[in-house]
């Protein structure tokens, strides 16, 4: 916060996520809250040996957990939390584990909501971008997942979701278990089996289910990802979860072409380098997109 406080667009993230939860403290209040916040960091910033702030600062970086409720009213009552918000930045991941038990992995740029007491019929949760989930088994409450388009409920299974607003589509990929997918753009609900991929077209409102390797899906946290003579079209899939990205590869270039590649934490920039050093190709990046053709 204290690097990037003179950024209006940080300020402006901060102030978006805090309007999305109820809170009677006046936009006034809101304001000098985060000024005294900044405050306070700075002044703690000069007691503080430079290693324990780097400790702290990379223990924060993989994901910021935002916990927001009732407001401490002027005659000193406090209102119990009602709703937590998990963000992760760009470019990072975190993992979370929910009140009950269940674990969840974050990827960059997402943001996932859910009631603190989690003690209703159902456990709801509320997805923008991209997460894994390892559901703990509850065969009387079922656990549900809200995107933007769809529905996915389950009662213990792991799997992949995806619904970033900058996507065209949105994504459940199934590990293990299945899970019912439903939404006002289906007609009915739909099954997944393990290593079924569900693709929701937002523009067209269609959807389809696809066979897929659900590994290449669901392994994007690790801290390495290793490809031993992998086919290009894995390698490109991995790299889309793991960068947030959606890459377009030219018709000129085989997606079956294998080649070998260990990623642990490098700038995309720098993986694209390596792959095209091992194979003719070049790359154009434009936001979250990437277009890969043939040199």
């Amino acid at each position: 916060m204290i690097t990037h406080e003179e950024n209006l667009d940080t300020t402006e993230a901060l102030q978006e996520v805090w309007n999305e939860h109820t809170a009677p403290a006046a936009d006034e209040e809101d304001l000098r809250g985060l000024e005294r916040l900044h405050a306070s960091i700075r002044d703690q910033k000069s007691r503080i040996s430079p290693r324990i702030i780097l400790r702290w600062v990379c223990a924060a970086a993989a994901a910021v957990s935002i916990f927001v409720g009732g407001y401490y009213a002027a005659i000193g009552t406090m209102e119990p939390i009602r709703e937590n918000t998990l963000l992760t930045a760009k470019g990072q991941t975190g993992e979370f584990s929910l009140p009950d038990g269940t674990t969840v992995w974050l990827n960059g740029e997402s943001q996932l909501k859910y009631d603190n007491s989690f003690e209703g019929e159902t456990r709801d949760v509320y997805l923008s971008g991209e997460a894994f989930f390892e559901v703990r088994k509850d065969s009387l409450r079922p656990f549900r997942v809200h995107m933007n388009d769809l529905q996915i409920e389950v009662l213990g299974t792991s799997f992949d979701a995806m619904s970033y607003s900058f996507g065209s589509c949105e994504h459940i990929v199934l590990k293990t278990g299945s899970v019912k997918i439903s939404g006002n753009g289906l007609q009915k609900a739909v099954m997944l089996r393990p290593n079924e991929k569900f693709t929701f077209d937002k523009r067209a409102g269609s959807a389809r289910v696809e066979s897929v390797n659900a590994q290449n899906y669901c392994q994007w946290f690790s801290p390495r990802l290793i490809f031993d003579n992998a086919p290009l079209k894995d390698i490109i899939t991995n790299l889309e979860r793991r960068y947030n990205v959606e890459i377009s590869l030219s018709t000129h270039i085989s997606p079956e072409k294998r080649i070998s590649l260990v990623i642990c934490h490098e700038p995309l920039e720098d993986i694209m380098e390596v792959i095209s050093s091992l194979i003719s190709i070049q790359y154009r990046i434009d936001g979250n997109h990437m277009l890969i053709t043939r040199k």
